[in-house]
């Protein structure tokens, strides 16, 4: 009966640990890569999820502008928890690699999360080929058309 117990609580580990696939892409918010390579062939990203203007209440809007700090955030938006900054760069890495930006990975730079906002700016491991430059030329943003959606 001990190893069944046993058995049952590594799997529970298991399944906790898990990835359950890409985060919030089911979501109204808008997902894009902008990309951008420099003169010394450094490919700079910046991978960001943003719920639409239109959806953010009027007093998140005037709050972030700074009128209204203190003002809770009404319902809407994604619950930013424990989980949401490794979610967020299981996305960046899926979307950097399905887009065929960041062949060998990526270093995160910068980020931010919010509730209505979440980015990763990064730059890839690898340097920019020819390929790459007429590929996505300077500077662009590529939409999941370019990736895919799925998981």
């Amino acid at each position: 009966m001990g190893k069944v117990v046993i058995f049952t609580l590594l799997m529970c580990m298991i399944v906790g640990c898990s990835s359950t696939g890409r985060s919030y892409v089911e979501t109204e918010m808008a997902e894009t890569l902008e990309v951008a390579i420099l003169p010394n062939k450094s490919k700079m990203f910046t991978y960001r999820l943003r719920w639409p203007e239109e959806s953010i209440p009027n007093h998140i809007r005037v709050a972030r502008r700074g009128t209204n700090p203190g003002q809770e955030f009404a319902q809407g938006g994604i619950d930013v928890g424990r989980g949401t900054y490794e979610r967020l760069l299981e996305n960046t890495a899926y979307v950097v690699k399905h887009s065929g930006y960041c062949r060998e990975g990526f270093f995160e730079l910068d980020r931010s999360i919010s509730r209505y906002h979440l980015w990763v700016r990064g730059e890839c491991k690898d340097s920019a080929t020819a390929a790459d430059q007429q590929s996505f030329g300077a500077k662009q943003t590529l939409t999941p058309e370019r990736w895919g959606k799925s998981s």
